[in-house]
């Protein structure tokens, strides 16, 4: 296992590499992740049969977390277990917050807000229960400085907008994992017709980001094992991000404003 990875628990590993999971690899994880005590213990056959997967698939699977092999990987799943306190989770969740907080203050949003001002109309696009909140809060959000984001259900929805959209538009994408077939099937296409593309991923590598004119980013939160062994991951990082980027749109505006005023008394 590279060096690199001895801090991070298990969750984020899986998080980090969720994307090239097949979904023998996903029957693996759903065992594991609901099972951690006993798998400390099993065998690679014996875990197989529980997933109803092959020896070589939980090997694989194994490998794609960057271990190198299946042995390794129980040994590192021991170590977490012992560490992996609700306290440590406080502590991991405060130090997200933190770093999407002063990445977004830090990053200049100017190009994001200059396509928004130009744009005759502004879409936002994305599925899932995740997606459905932050564009809720962000329709809402926004509304309240004179903006109006139309909310695209339906991936197909936007597919049949398609032809009316043109490159004086915006669409602002939300995807967890960046890696959304239907997701990028649109990107590519709005890509082609020249409407500017904003994004919203996990911070790791994703096909989205590269597609879109401009990324924005909130941080991977840990996975936790709820009581009634229901998986649980925080989504106040995309919240945050909202937030900060709204005062930065209203300093932005602010500022424009200013620099209008300063113009009409020099001339």
């Amino acid at each position: 296992m590279d060096a690199g990875y001895i801090e991070m628990n298990i969750e984020e590993l899986v998080n980090q590499n969720y994307a090239r999971f097949s979904e023998s690899d996903r029957a693996v994880w759903q065992y594991l992740s609901l099972h951690r005590s006993e798998c400390e213990a099993m065998t690679i056959g014996a875990m197989a049969q529980k997933c109803c997967v092959s020896r070589t698939a939980v090997m694989r699977f194994a490998q794609k977390l960057g271990f190198h092999g299946f042995a390794e990987m129980k040994v590192y799943l021991k170590l977490d277990n012992q560490k992996g306190g609700v306290s440590d989770r406080i502590d991991q969740m405060r130090q997200i917050y933190h770093s999407v907080a002063e990445n977004i203050s830090n990053k200049n949003c100017d190009p994001i807000f200059d396509e928004i001002e130009r744009a005759n109309r502004l879409y936002l696009c994305g599925e899932g229960m995740v997606q459905t909140s932050v564009k809720k809060e962000f329709k809402r959000i926004f509304m309240s400085a004179g903006l109006m984001f139309y909310d695209v259900p339906s991936g197909q929805e936007l597919i049949n907008l398609l032809p009316l959209l043109t490159p004086r538009d915006l669409c602002l994408l939300i995807s967890v994992s960046g890696e959304n077939e239907k997701m990028l099937q649109m990107a590519r296409q709005l890509r082609v017709r020249g409407v500017p593309l904003i994004s919203i991923t996990k911070n790791k590598e994703n096909t989205l980001a590269h597609l879109c004119t401009h990324q924005l980013y909130v941080e991977a939160g840990c996975l936790m094992e709820t009581p009634i062994h229901w998986m649980y991951e925080s989504t106040t990082s995309y919240f945050i991000l909202i937030d900060i980027l709204f005062l930065k749109y209203l300093e932005y505006k602010q500022r424009k404003e200013q620099e209008r005023a300063a113009g009409d008394v020099g001339s």
